[in-house]
């Protein structure tokens, strides 16, 4: 499984979102009122120590777009997410050992979008073998 599915598929554990419904990877569909998105971006290079393990760290964006004019609904989503990720140490999620996921940026606030839908995002640098 690829590690950032494992991911989500944590956070479905958790009880923060159903994949396809409300918990999303690589793209979010526009009709979603609150959801939440999972994406990768740049991190460090591939490590490969001398016992041959590789040791990855990509990074992680999540972003939260909750409903219509509510500002308290997708910002505890986010705390929610945020604060269940970085418990995430030396554990083994779906096959993949993630040795920690660690928050590198506050919350964000990107106000709201078009449909005066607001958004938060925050990042994460994610370690795993």
């Amino acid at each position: 499984m690829n590690w950032i599915l494992a991911l989500a598929t944590y956070l479905q554990t958790q009880s923060l979102g159903t994949a396809g419904t409300n918990l999303f990877v690589g793209v979010m569909p526009s009709t979603s009122s609150t959801a939440t998105l999972l994406t990768q971006y740049a991190g460090g290079v591939v490590e490969t120590q001398s016992s041959g393990i590789a040791i990855h760290q990509p990074s992680l964006q999540v972003k939260v777009v909750g409903p219509v004019e509510d500002y308290t609904t997708p910002l505890t989503q986010i705390t929610n997410v945020q604060n269940s990720l970085s418990l995430i140490a030396n554990e083994s999620l779906s096959g993949i050992t993630f040795l920690r996921v660690k928050p590198i940026s506050s919350i964000i606030a990107l106000g709201h979008d078009e449909r005066l839908a607001y958004e938060f995002t925050c990042n994460f640098e994610v370690t795993y073998v």
